[in-house]
């Protein structure tokens, strides 16, 4: 746990740091719906009454967010390798809890850039992958990523490098994950990939 409050908190630092893809050479651009709020304004509506209600229309205004980013990126099929936007916004309300004075979509930018080295260029097939009665759903390229990390980390044998998911590879995460302080659950979830992704930069 103190492990992923310092990875927020090292994220939180990155945010003032990454490059601008403003539209005008003023660095202005408008932004729409709960993108405008800020994420004070955020954190008190995702603990509110109607909790579960703005989570859901946080996920759709990511969905249609990161959609965009996908059509607009060059040589880019998918910029983001979670494919539960629920996740996300779970991941988005660490954040923010760090950044209140942020916009959301300053939040979603800056989490879009951690994502880069996992970003996807061509079409690929989702999987769900399961261990220890829990799953994921993942692009098998992104999980020849993970697996190649983890062969260059000296946690899995270059062979069992194949694109598909099995014990083998499930362990292998498991001790990088232990090692890094994170839960060693051998699954590529969101907080694993995230850590991961700042991992390959």
């Amino acid at each position: 746990m103190n492990k992923i409050k310092a990875l927020i908190a090292a994220f939180t630092l990155s945010m003032s740091v990454l490059p601008s893809f403003a539209a005008t050479d003023e660095g202005n651009f408008a932004v729409y719906g709960w993108g405008a709020r800020d994420c004070k304004t955020i954190i008190a509506v995702l603990q509110g009454d109607a909790a579960a209600q703005a989570r859901g229309q946080l996920a759709e205004w990511i969905s249609g967010y990161i959609t965009a980013q996908n059509r607009s990126s060059d040589s880019v099929y998918d910029i983001v390798p979670v494919k539960s936007h629920y996740a996300l916004v779970s991941l988005t309300q660490s954040i923010c809890a760090n950044n209140l004075d942020q916009s959301l979509e300053g939040v979603i930018s800056a989490i879009v850039q951690n994502f880069a080295t996992l970003k996807l260029s061509t079409e690929s097939s989702i999987v769900t992958l399961t261990y220890n009665d829990q799953s994921v759903d993942l692009n098998e390229a992104t999980l020849r990523i993970v697996q190649d990390f983890l062969v260059a980390n000296d946690h899995l044998d270059a062979a069992a490098a194949d694109g598909k998911f099995g014990p083998q590879t499930a362990m292998a995460l498991e001790r990088w994950q232990e090692a890094s302080g994170l839960s060693p659950n051998g699954l590529p979830d969101i907080v694993t990939l995230f850590f991961l992704a700042q991992k390959l930069q």
